[in-house]
């Protein structure tokens, strides 16, 4: 029998010596993963304060949460799980290990693999602190981790790395063609994704630009596990400075006839392209030196907003009334309290005394006294030397409880107005006399002018058989001329005729009123109405003349 082949040995991955690196600018996972932002994202355009490669190692070496490394962790996680919500700083550090723990599980090995324990190893679990409370290294560790995990199992990163190279899956599928590759120029086309070194010297020294920042990267050949990798540019005079030794170094001119080697002729196109991109970065310094000019003067006006109030009205001050000077408390003023109008009157002198004390003068004097007008100062012949204690009273509008003589006032009754009906003008009431009142039985206020003016002929009288009684108003009755009534009767109430918005007396044989608005007399034959029949008509028109004048409201009692 044939002895069994041996098992074979098992291979081992390719494993890079550890760097010594001090800084994250000497690690080719920063250009790495800053590679990929500025390619396949557009966080560099949009956060504020990440311009090139310096600021993102900046985020990377604070032990704080920072802005700009918490949007490029939800960026990450937002490629590998759409959809994901809990993305803020105090959240996304958990975020980012339950994202990687779903990776963890299969058998792909990541940077965290562990030969011994064949399986991937949660680098959370020693970090009590979270993602911003470890250090640079295990930081950049982790997003070199998500940026490989994006690369392959993204789709949306997949989807631009398969347009730009023409990749179509699914041929015999019908399904809608993806548009062409896009042209050079375009931010996803495949020159443009590809990193790529600038060029290499004569020494075979690479030189690496991730952008149009002087940042600079310089490494040996890096397919060789030795390979190592250096920052020697990140300020425009550094990066001068690397131009000129550049150009020291450079090949002498050929031989006529003569062929420079490959390494010679590298040499001679990196000092070209090193020596183009000069103008290049003046323009994206003068950007950057923009953008963070506007960060800082906005940063300013936060601050000064914090420090000021946040009152949208001026500050005021509460106005100080006479009744208010020298209140004891805030409640105590703002509370009202009655007082009586002599008291306000002796309150108001008070205040213009202290006034006069404290601002003696000429000026102060005047302006002490009542408002007046000059106008009707001069109108009424008054002088400033006048004798007259009332002389700030005239020409104003002053009540009697003020003090104010009757001929200062101005508030007098309004004049009358004139009579409008025939009757009035007749029984010699002129609409121009003045207003007056009379007293008849003892008891009633009498009209004697106006519409409702008792007449010479006519008697006022309280009631009359089956009349309403009030205080408001009074019967004037007048004597109808005619023979007298039968068996000595008392003269009929026909001619009757309500005064101040009385109504008219009833006819005692009758059913109904007689004149001014009322029903004609009744059809009920009686021996005064039979008395006066001949002359009922005349006695109608003459009463109805003069009653029909409105009663003025400002005349009614």
């Amino acid at each position: 029998m044939k002895p069994s082949p041996p098992e074979p040995a098992e291979k081992k991955g390719h494993i890079c010596p550890p760097s010594n690196a001090k800084h994250p600018s000497d690690r080719w996972e920063s250009l790495f993963v800053y590679g990929f932002i500025c390619r396949f994202t557009q966080l560099r355009g949009k956060v504020e304060g990440l311009n090139s490669p310096m600021d993102f190692e900046e985020a990377l070496l604070s032990p704080e949460p920072n802005p700009i490394m918490t949007q490029i962790l939800s960026r990450f996680v937002l490629n590998l799980r759409p959809g994901t919500r809990n993305l803020s700083s105090d959240v996304i550090s958990s975020t980012v290990a339950g994202v990687l723990q779903e990776y963890f599980k299969t058998s792909e090995r990541t940077v965290f693999w562990d030969d011994t324990l064949k399986a991937n190893v949660d680098p959370f679990q020693d970090m009590p602190g979270g993602f911003f409370a470890a250090d640079w290294d295990m930081k950049l560790k982790i997003l070199r981790q998500l940026v490989e995990l994006q690369l392959c199992h993204s789709q949306q990163i997949k989807a631009i790395i398969d347009r730009a190279w023409g990749v179509v899956h699914n041929k015999h599928k019908k399904i809608e063609m993806s548009a062409l590759p896009p042209p050079p120029g375009d931010p996803q086309s495949q020159e443009r994704l590809q990193l790529i070194p600038l060029g290499q010297d004569k020494d075979r020294k690479r030189y690496w630009v991730i952008d149009d920042s002087p940042r600079v990267y310089m490494s040996t050949n890096p397919w060789k596990i030795t390979a190592t990798f250096q920052t020697i540019a990140s300020t425009r005079d550094e990066y001068i400075a690397v131009v000129e030794k550049v150009k020291e170094n450079a090949p002498p001119e050929a031989a006529p006839g003569g062929r420079r080697s490959k390494l010679e002729t590298a040499h001679l196109v990196l000092l070209k392209a090193l020596q183009d991109r000069i103008e290049v970065i003046d323009n994206e310094l003068a950007r950057i030196q923009r953008a963070q000019r506007k960060l800082q003067q906005r940063n300013l006006l936060i601050a000064s907003a914090e420090l000021r109030e946040t009152r949208t009205r001026r500050r005021t001050n509460r106005p100080d009334y006479a009744y208010l000077n020298g209140p004891q408390s805030e409640d105590e003023a703002d509370e009202y309290t009655y007082q009586s109008q002599d008291q306000e009157d002796d309150d108001y002198e008070d205040q213009m005394d202290v006034d006069d004390m404290e601002n003696p003068g000429p000026r102060r004097r005047a302006a002490a006294g009542t408002r007046r007008s000059t106008r009707t100062s001069a109108a009424n012949g008054i002088s400033k030397g006048a004798n007259d204690d009332w002389t700030d009273w005239r020409g104003e509008r002053r009540s009697m409880r003020l003090g104010a003589p009757t001929d200062t006032q101005l508030d007098g009754p309004p004049p009358p107005k004139r009579a409008r009906t025939d009757d009035s003008a007749v029984s010699g009431n002129s609409g121009d006399a003045p207003v007056q009142s009379g007293k008849a039985n003892g008891s009633l206020k009498v009209k004697v002018n106006g519409a409702a003016a008792m007449k010479p002929t006519e008697m006022a009288v309280e009631t009359v058989a089956g009349k309403k009684k009030s205080k408001f108003w009074y019967y004037a009755v007048e004597p109808i001329p005619g023979p007298p009534a039968p068996n000595g009767a008392a003269p009929t109430s026909n001619g009757t005729s309500p005064r101040g918005g009385g109504k008219e007396p009833l006819d005692g044989m009758s059913d109904g009123p007689l004149e001014n608005g009322g029903r004609y007399p009744s059809t009920t034959p009686s021996a005064s109405a039979s008395a006066s029949a001949s002359n009922a008509d005349d006695l109608y028109e003459r009463s109805i003349g003069g009653s029909l004048s409105p009663a003025e409201s400002g005349d009614e009692s």
